[in-house]
């Protein structure tokens, strides 16, 4: 496809110039890559390298859109075939590489447990959509402890792809309409095309910003990978390449200023950015405005700005095998926490090694020579064929991995049927679970639910999601009785629906949970993440409201994980937070309605179904000291507890953590389904002892 209307258009040759090659904008590159390097090594005093993906985004807009202007220039015309060529033999050899080697590893090292995700992560990668994905993810609570996937940084390849399925198209609607002006008054005028893309840039600019603003502020887990909140940065890049004949105007002291303020905003920004400030909104602005700073200072004329530094043979060399040294070092880094553990000394510099070495390989023998292959440069269609073929690759490699699981737990549940009913759990704990007779269990024949399945074993019930703060709610037991029991709290309060809604069916109740991800039953001046939580604040409102107008409220229990949010400018956290429960919990008390506060469950700070696959010989390796998971637990509410009467503590914690340690096992019943959340199952087998305390506050009530 192709556009044949601009064949008249004259265009400066400053405007071939924008896309020809600098030095200075390859070490700018590679300032980019080592910033998120260092980011994603933990390197303490970088806590905002993530904007080096900011940084390439406004390079990527300048050089793209460069190189399309010089098409316009030479030919007179857009060739969508051939762009889009361009973009495949430049990206698809080396990603796809990337791709089918991370699978490979994941099956080699890491437990079946994340292959699912994995191979969705590969999927999504290789189609370009691996932003939309994350951004999906990143709404639902849950998936905070699943941990980082080796491919999540896939997601700004995706933003830049999405961008330039529409940006070409919109040069050539400029172009269109600057022929339709100057049909009858000869050659297109280079100003009226720049003026008109100008235009066209700032309507993609400014509303983008504008949302990137607005979503940030509303809902800045999403707002982050999405495409939506980050066109305007690759929009600003493109800016700088329509206006290149200015730039080179520029007087070169104001140039030399321009680009050392561009350079200590990147590098301020990497230090002083941190992931308690919402990203990317206005905060974007700094790393990004900083980038066209410096690309500005480079094409035009300032021998004394920060070319000379950029252009340097170390900082061109990274920023030629930046793009294959974005891909490697994820996925190695991921992979290497994942069978060493937090990396260090010895450890990084082999990773940091091992990223550069990959790296330069693909470069030299993939990169380059795939991108000046005469077969695919000359003939555009071939390359695209050939492009198709890498994505479809990517794609199966993927399913490959996904099938492989879902094989799998056809396998798991056929054998969980055959072992019969031999699962109890907690029941298999002796009346005092402390007691010296407890043993942690070694092996199992079979586990239930086993590993593989074990992120899908929890209670199906709508939550509130972080970023909202409308109400809902599940309904379970008798839903027509005249004793009403309210669950309200986050997800360690959902994690008892299992229990409570057995409990609810055998007593004759009416249960209805209320959850909030994230969000503790307690009313107070709340933050999550060093911000304000407005959200969990404005549903404890509402939830106030609710209950306080419900005549046949018999019973509340509540409970919360301990770090799901604190109190804003709280010097006393645990006192703070207490005072905040029993703020909430007292409007209940008052009308002599009984709180019931399931202490927060230990937390063993492992994924526990990974460890349990890649130890099913032994057992014991999965199990965490009871000091480091659970001494620490549910603090605040037992001290507001212990101050409000009225309120009454259900702790469990012995029936979980039994012994010195807590076992990832018990009864052959996998206690947990991620780093903190109860298995549906274990949840099931606790139902006798959450049963009496609450009859008996229901009775009293």
């Amino acid at each position: 496809m192709t556009s044949t209307l601009l064949r008249s258009a004259t265009l400066p040759t400053d405007a071939v110039k924008a896309s020809s090659f600098r030095p200075a904008i390859q070490g700018l590159r590679g300032l980019a890559v080592i910033s998120v390097l260092l980011y994603h090594l933990d390197v303490p005093f970088v806590p905002g390298g993530f904007v080096g993906v900011d940084v390439f985004f406004v390079i990527s807009g300048f050089l793209i859109t460069g190189l399309l202007i010089k098409q316009l220039a030479t030919a007179g015309r857009i060739s969508l075939v051939e762009f889009y060529a361009r973009r495949a033999r430049r990206l698809l050899p080396a990603a796809t590489l990337v791709l089918v080697v991370t699978a490979a590893l994941t099956a080699v090292f890491l437990p079946i447990t994340r292959w699912a995700s994995i191979g969705w992560d590969i999927i999504a990668s290789a189609l370009y959509v691996q932003n939309w994905r994350l951004a999906g993810d990143s709404v639902d609570y849950l998936d905070g402890d699943v941990g980082p996937g080796p491919l999540q940084h896939f997601w700004s390849l995706g933003v830049e792809e999405q961008f330039y399925l529409v940006w070409p198209l919109l040069l050539i609607a400029a172009g269109w309409l600057a022929t339709r002006r100057k049909r009858r008054a000869g050659p297109i005028a280079a100003a009226d095309l720049s003026r008109l893309l100008l235009i066209g840039l700032g309507l993609v600019l400014l509303p983008s910003l504008a949302w990137s603003v607005y979503f940030t502020g509303t809902e800045p887990e999403p707002a982050y990978f999405s495409s939506t909140t980050r066109f305007w940065q690759l929009a600003l890049g493109a800016i700088l390449a329509v206006i290149p004949a200015r730039l080179e105007r520029l007087p070169s002291r104001a140039a030399a200023i321009m680009g050392w303020t561009g350079m200590a905003g990147i590098i301020g920004s990497a230090v002083l950015i941190d992931g308690s400030l919402p990203y990317p909104g206005a905060a974007a602005l700094v790393p990004a405005v900083s980038s066209a700073l410096v690309i500005a200072a480079c094409t035009g004329r300032a021998p004394l700005g920060p070319a000379h530094v950029l252009g340097t043979r170390p900082m061109t060399f990274v920023g030629d095998i930046s793009y294959s040294l974005y891909l490697w070092h994820w996925p190695l880094i991921v992979l290497a926490t994942a069978v060493l553990g937090k990396l260090h000394g010895t450890a990084v510099i082999l990773v940091v090694g091992l990223s550069v070495g990959l790296a330069y390989l693909t470069y030299r023998y993939v990169e380059r020579p795939v991108n000046r292959w005469g077969a695919l440069t000359v003939a555009p269609l071939r390359a695209l064929c050939a492009g198709s073929v890498l994505v479809l690759a990517g794609a199966i490699t993927g399913g490959m991995l996904v099938n492989t699981v879902r094989a799998e737990e056809a396998r798991a549940e056929d054998g969980m049927r055959q072992a019969g009913d031999v699962r109890n759990g907690a029941l298999t704990l002796p009346g005092d679970p402390r007691s010296s007779g407890f043993r942690p269990q070694e092996t199992a024949e079979y586990i239930t639910p086993m590993p593989i399945v074990a992120a899908e074993d929890f209670p199906t019930c709508d939550s509130t999601r972080i970023s909202q703060a409308h109400i809902t709610s599940c309904q379970y037991g008798d839903t027509a009785s005249e004793r009403h029991v309210a669950l309200v709290g986050d997800s360690h309060a959902k994690q008892w629906i299992p229990a409570l809604d057995g409990i609810a069916r055998d007593k004759g109740w009416k249960l209805t949970a209320y959850i909030h991800d994230a969000c503790p039953f307690a009313t107070g001046e709340l933050e999550r993440k060093g911000r304000l939580y407005t959200t969990c604040m404005e549903w404890n409102a509402r939830m106030q409201d609710l209950l306080g107008r419900d005549d046949r409220l018999s019973l509340v229990i509540t409970s919360s994980y301990t770090e799901s949010a604190g109190i804003a400018d709280a010097t006393e956290d645990v006192a703070s937070m207490s005072e905040a429960f029993q703020r909430s919990w007292s409007s209940f008390t008052r009308r002599g309605i009984p709180v019931a506060v399931i202490r927060d469950t230990p937390a063993p700070a492992i994924n526990v179904p990974d460890c349990v696959d890649l130890n099913l010989g032994d057992l014991t390796e999965c199990s965490v000291p009871r000091s480091e998971a659970a001494d620490d637990k549910g603090l605040a509410q037992l001290m507001a507890a212990a101050s409000l009467p009225g309120t009454t503590v259900i702790d469990l914690n012995d029936s979980i953590c039994p012994a010195t340690r807590c076992p990832a096992v018990i009864g052959d019943v996998l206690v947990y389904r991620d780093t903190d959340h109860l298995t549906a199952s274990y949840v099931r087998s606790l139902t006798p002892r959450l049963a009496e305390p609450l009859e008996a506050l229901v009775d009293a009530g």
